[in-house]
């Protein structure tokens, strides 16, 4: 262990150490010195030393402590002042053997619990070197570009891993960013030489927002720049009901050049500029202060993210410059070209997409900052448009009659008793923000009864208002009042609605409960109360009678109903039990009108077998001895025989035994200890019926849960 035996011997000299390193003595009586490179060596030795103990014991939580304190210490390396040229090459010989033993030796951080551990502590030993290398000595990098007027570009290990992730891994990420760089490129560009800003700082817009106009942060931070809405309202960006002047590329550009220039005359430094651009100036002069310089490689105490920031920006810029050096095709995107034209008025933005020509979704395009389905009202706006597209717009928008250009984006509403802002915010689908905003109200908490206030509604594509007031088209409201076993999916089922759309029209959240009494609002079409009154007649009224071991859920099931219907037609209570012998009144469908399509009905061929009668026959297809005589042209008191084909008329209009006039199909399932026999006899048919009707052999045996269909008479 010959690194052992060097800390054993640089712990036997300590006394050494102390004679040789200078000291101060102030007033205090505090000792200073001048050099304590070597002290801080010494004890990051001595708890390597213990780390190396406690693994060979099995301590594993004693390892990732000492580890702990050895990246706290060389992390305060660089506030120790000059170092000497021994003092450095004890530090690198220190490093080396600190890798090899965090990465090598230590084998407690590789079972069960510790392995998550090991690979993060790995991580975080090999991210200390890096920096290490560079604090240690002067920045090393490899220059790229370092014209004068232009963001110097250089090269260093941080930037070739950035640079190897986005040819491999983040491929498909950067083609995507490359490709809006020449949509957007040549705009941005133009704009930073109007403030003689390096043309590089149009890669800044990149590595923010991957070029999207649209794009939005988890913090707020909106648009191609990812303005902040503070930072963007200093430098002239307006945030209001219908726009949000960050999201326009041009604006936005213009705000990011006085922003970039401000910082640059604060700094004088681009990559300090950009790091400040990134985390904000406050923490970057922290920073500076901390380490004594202005060198950003040296600023170790920033944070991941920034310290990531400059070297993601680099690798950005580089690769864009020579797309093809970097295995990049250059794309064939053209520039993002367009023309204004002035919109007086609010205007419906399908009207206006209409009128130049375009669909909607490019208009909205050229114009991301429009927030609503309308441009702004009371206030001239400079609509984008394609190029040569102006006259077309202007010819045919002035065609349109005025009342069908301009359409009102507001509804009013006045205050009633124990309102808020918040309630009308929800009641209208409205932010409260945007609602003060409209009506100028400073004091959100002072409404007064009877005030008037205008309420900025949506609209639908299709340009109609999307008020909590209206519905669709072709619908109108009731009032359902909530019954106690009623659900959602129940009561949309009953008005043939979706029970999202039940959730929509009363502003209920997903998970949130209904309760008894509660009043919902219901758009139905207009004929669904015809509708409802046309099932209620197409329903015929039957009375079961409980069995031993009925349930509810199992007659429901049995009648092809629901158990909620069951029990409001029977006045039953949730927690309520039925008995043997009650008698439930159901209301099930009946088929009449759609049955009797033909006289005669369906016709199919049967087989005689063996032991078969025409009554028996009859009985099974729910016809009568008459009709099959009739069909089969048979004499009364003929006979028939096995292997004689029968024409049989099933659903005729004449038969008296028709299936949808007198008797109604039912599904039992099938529960422990039943028996064809006993089913049979509970509901008042014969086995050989229920064989028939579900094609069962006398070798097939019946099962629990299985469904059996029955035809049983009404009433």
């Amino acid at each position: 262990m010959l690194f052992l035996s060097a800390q054993e011997s640089s712990i036997q000299d300590s006394s050494e150490f102390q004679n040789e390193i200078p000291v101060n003595q102030n007033g205090s009586g505090y000792v200073e010195t001048s050099n304590r490179l070597p002290l801080l060596l010494k004890d990051v030795k001595v708890l390597l030393t213990d780390a190396i103990i406690a693994d060979s014991q099995g301590d594993t939580l004693e390892v990732l402590y000492n580890l702990d304190r050895i990246y706290e210490l060389l992390s305060e390396a660089d506030q120790l002042g000059e170092k000497t040229a021994e003092d450095e090459e004890e530090f690198e010989r220190f490093e080396s053997a600190l890798l090899n033993v965090v990465t090598q030796r230590l084998f407690t951080l590789e079972i069960n619990t510790g392995s998550i551990v090991a690979v993060d502590s790995r991580q975080s030993i090999e991210e200390l070197m890096v920096p290490m290398e560079v604090e240690m000595g002067a920045s090393k990098f490899i220059v790229v570009d370092d014209r004068d007027g232009h963001i110097p570009l250089v090269r260093n290990k941080s930037v070739d891993q950035f640079i190897s992730y986005f040819q491999n891994k983040g491929r498909r990420q950067f083609e995507i960013w490359l490709d809006r760089y020449y949509q957007y490129g040549p705009m941005l560009i133009k704009i930073l030489n109007e403030y003689e800003l390096p043309e590089e700082l149009a890669y800044l817009a990149m590595i923010e927002s991957g070029l999207n106009p649209k794009a939005y942060s988890k913090a707020k931070a909106a648009g191609m720049w990812q303005f902040m809405y503070s930072t963007g309202k200093k430098y002239g960006l307006q945030r209001n009901w219908y726009i949000d002047e960050r999201r326009d590329p041009e604006k936005a550009t213009h705000a990011a050049a006085k922003f970039l220039l401000d910082l640059y005359k604060e700094f004088d430094h681009w990559y300090l500029a950009l790091a400040a651009y990134n985390s904000g100036p406050g923490r970057i002069h922290r920073a500076s202060r901390l380490h004594q310089t202005s060198d950003f490689w040296q600023l170790h105490s920033l944070p991941r993210e920034t310290r990531n920031y400059i070297p993601y920006y680099l690798a950005a810029a580089i690769m864009c410059s020579d797309p093809e050096s970097y295995g990049f095709k250059i794309p064939k995107t053209k520039p993002h070209k367009y023309e204004f034209v002035e919109i007086k008025q609010s205007a419906d933005l399908a009207v206006l997409a209409s009128s130049a020509g375009i669909s909607l979704k490019t208009l909205k395009i050229y114009n991301p900052e429009l927030r609503q389905s309308a441009t702004p009202d009371e206030v001239k706006y400079q609509l984008k448009i394609p190029l040569d597209k102006k006259d077309q717009f202007v010819s045919n928008f002035n065609s349109i009659p005025a009342d069908q250009r301009f359409a009102p984006q507001y509804v009013a509403h006045k205050v009633k008793r124990g309102e808020s802002l918040w309630t009308i915010s929800k009641k209208y689908r409205v932010s409260i923000h945007d609602l003060a905003a409209v009506n100028k109200i400073r004091n959100r908490h002072r409404l007064s009864i009877g005030q008037k206030l205008t309420i900025p509604v949506r609209r639908s594509n299709s340009g109609t208002l999307l008020s909590s007031r209206s519905g669709p088209s072709g619908h109108k409201k009731i009032l359902y009042k909530v019954k106690r076993g009623d659900t959602l999916g129940h009561i949309a089922e009953d008005y043939n609605t979706l029970a999202r759309s039940i959730r929509r029209w009363n502003k209920l959240e997903y998970g949130q409960h209904i309760f008894p009494g509660q009043k919902l609002t219901i758009w139905v079409k207009e004929d669904m109360g015809q509708l409802v009154s046309n099932n209620k007649k197409a329903s015929d009224k039957i009375v079961h009678i409980v069995k031993r071991g009925d349930t509810i859920g199992h007659i429901a099931e049995s009648y092809r109903l629901s158990s909620r219907k069951i029990m409001s037609w029977n006045n039953i209570k949730s927690k309520q039990h039925i008995y043997p012998g009650q008698k439930l009144t159901l209301w099930v469908k009946n088929n009449n009108s759609s049955s009797q399509k033909s006289k005669k009905g369906k016709k199919v061929t049967y087989t005689v077998k063996r032991g078969d009668t025409i009554g028996h026959i009859a009985d099974d297809y729910n016809t009568s001895v008459e009709n099959i005589r009739s069909s089969n042209s048979m004499k009364r008191g003929s006979y028939i025989k096995p292997g004689q084909k029968l024409a049989i008329w099933i659903g005729s209009s004449n038969s008296s035994l028709s299936k949808s006039s007198d008797n109604l199909k039912i599904y039992y399932t099938v529960k422990r200890g039943d028996t064809l026999s006993k089913i049979a006899e509970n509901h008042s048919v014969r086995i050989a019926s229920i064989m028939k009707w579900n094609k069962l052999n006398k070798s097939n045996t019946i099962f629990t849960g299985q469904k059996l269909a029955i035809w049983i008479k009404q009433g």
